[in-house]
C-alpha cells in the first residue's frame, strides 16, 4: 500500500486558536476596512493630500505587519536590508501609510478577533500619478513558478519529505513557509506553530534547501518581487498523496 501524506499548498489558512497572532488571514478576510481596493484608494488620497515625493519607477516594496486585535499595527523586520537600500522611497511610502492609514481590521475567528500577519505591494506610481480608481495590486501580479511546474515541484517535495516525517514520527500539522525572493531563490524558511524538537527543526530547513532550484520569481508589472509559499502539511506514521491546489 502507498505511504500516506497529506498535504494542501499554497497559502491555505490552518486557524491557530490557541494564538492571539495569526500567521495569516482566514480565507475571505481582509486586513482593511472596505477591502484591498479601499485600502489602495485610501492609499492614494493620503499620498495626494500630504504631496508625497514621486519614486523611481522601478521602486517597490512589501511591508510585512502585524495587525493586532486592537487595530493597532507592528511593522516586522524586514531580513533583506539590501532591499530596502534598493526601494528606499518606496520603504519609506510605506511606513508613512502604515502609520497614518486608520481602518485596519484584526482577523476573526468563530466570533473572536485576533491579531494576524499579512503583506501588501506598494508600487508608488500606481498609487500617485497612474493611480486609477478600483486599484487593487494584486491584480497585476503574476505568481511564482516552479522551473519544471507544479507536478513536479509536489513530487520532488513528497520524494525529499517522505523519510523525514517517517524517522521523527511527529503527529498532526505544521505550516512549512518560505520565501521565493526577487532571485528567484528560497529564503526565509520557517516552521510553525515551533517543534519542540532542535533537530526536527535543523532537518527540515535542510530539507527544503534540497529543493533550491532557481524558481521564476513573481513580477509586479515586469517587476521581480518575493512571494510568501506556505505548507500546511497533515501527516501520519503512513503517508500518501493526495491531489492539491493549483497545478501550473
Amino acid at each position: 500500500m502507498a505511504k500516506k501524506f497529506y498535504l494542501l499548498v499554497f497559502l491555505f489558512f490552518i486557524s491557530q486558536f490557541r494564538s492571539q497572532i495569526l500567521d495569516e488571514y482566514p480565507k475571505n478576510q481582509d486586513f482593511y476596512e472596505g477591502g484591498l481596493a479601499s485600502f489602495y484608494k485610501e492609499a492614494h488620497d493620503y499620498l495626494a493630500k500630504s504631496n508625497a515625493k514621486e519614486c523611481d519607477k522601478n521602486e517597490i516594496y512589501q511591508p510585512r505587519i502585524i495587525v493586532t486585535k486592537e487595530k493597532s499595527i507592528k511593522l516586522i523586520q524586514d531580513s533583506d536590508p539590501e532591499n530596502i537600500s534598493k526601494n528606499k522611497c518606496a520603504y519609506d511610502l510605506a511606513k508613512e501609510l502604515i502609520k497614518n492609514l486608520e481602518k485596519w481590521k484584526p482577523a476573526e475567528v468563530k466570533g473572536s478577533q485576533f491579531g494576524a500577519i499579512t503583506e501588501f505591494i506598494i508600487y508608488p506610481p500606481d498609487l500617485m500619478a497612474d493611480y486609477k480608481p478600483g486599484y487593487n495590486a494584486l491584480n497585476f501580479v503574476k505568481y511564482a513558478k516552479y522551473p519544471s511546474g507544479f507536478k513536479e515541484f509536489q513530487k520532488e517535495f513528497n520524494l525529499n519529505f517522505r523519510t523525514l516525517f517517517r524517522d521523527y514520527q511527529i503527529q498532526g500539522v505544521i505550516n512549512l513557509e518560505f520565501y521565493i525572493n526577487q532571485k528567484g531563490q528560497i529564503s526565509d524558511i520557517r516552521i510553525y506553530p515551533p517543534v519542540d524538537n532542535k533537530a526536527f527543526n535543523v532537518d527540515v530547513s535542510r530539507t527544503i534547501k534540497r529543493l533550491s532550484k532557481t524558481w521564476i520569481p513573481a513580477m509586479y508589472s515586469n517587476i521581480p518581487i518575493k512571494q510568501r509559499v506556505a505548507f500546511p502539511v497533515r501527516f501520519t506514521t503512513t503517508f500518501t498523496e493526495t491531489p492539491t491546489g493549483d497545478e501550473n
